[in-house]
């Protein structure tokens, strides 16, 4: 019998993530099973629970992908920009939108996921504010690179929630007024 490799492994660990953020997207945390996922990655039940014992675990693991990802961008206005693209309809980012949406309701109500949500949250504010520091030589006003950080972010993620909905949003006027804020 063959030897499972590490990087097989990985790669069906990779195919059920994929597949529970997609369903996770379309149907929601509540309505998505581990048979939805199981069916959608083509991987038996299972294999699944191997990989992750519970949905709970599955939910965490989709939350945490990209702990550690530098932002895209040399200035803060381009990583603004990439994560704003990054939920933009314009830019096939609606799935992201509907998924950050959840991420932030369900993380009102499961301090593990908040845990989560907060490390990234963090993790994404300081790159920011790094960025944005670089720019500032001199500034003489009283706001912190952290402050207009978190501002941003804020501003990102009810975008997100407006694009998760259909709301009505002027995707390129955002984009600009984002980046004036940051200039």
């Amino acid at each position: 019998m063959p030897k499972v490799t590490a990087a097989y492994l990985e790669a069906r660990r990779q195919e059920i993530l994929e597949a529970a953020l997609t369903l996770f997207a379309e149907k929601g945390f509540a309505h998505t099973s581990m048979a939805d996922i199981a069916a959608a990655s083509g991987i038996s039940i299972g294999a699944v629970y191997r990989y992750f014992p519970s949905k709970g675990d599955l939910v965490l693991a989709v939350c945490s992908e990209g702990e550690g990802e530098r932002i895209p961008g040399d200035t803060a206005t381009e990583a603004a920009e990439q994560l704003r693209r990054h939920v933009d309809p314009q830019h096939n980012g609606r799935t992201h939108a509907r998924l950050v949406a959840q991420i932030w309701g369900n993380a009102a109500i499961d301090p593990l996921l908040a845990s989560v949500v907060a490390r990234q949250h963090t993790r994404i504010r300081d790159q920011l504010a790094d960025l944005i520091t670089q720019k500032q030589s001199g500034d003489s006003e009283h706001r912190t690179p952290s402050d207009e950080a978190e501002v941003v972010l804020a501003a990102l993620i009810g975008y997100a929630a407006l694009v998760a909905v259909d709301g009505h949003v002027d995707h390129d006027g955002f984009g600009r007024a984002l980046s004036r804020l940051l200039d």
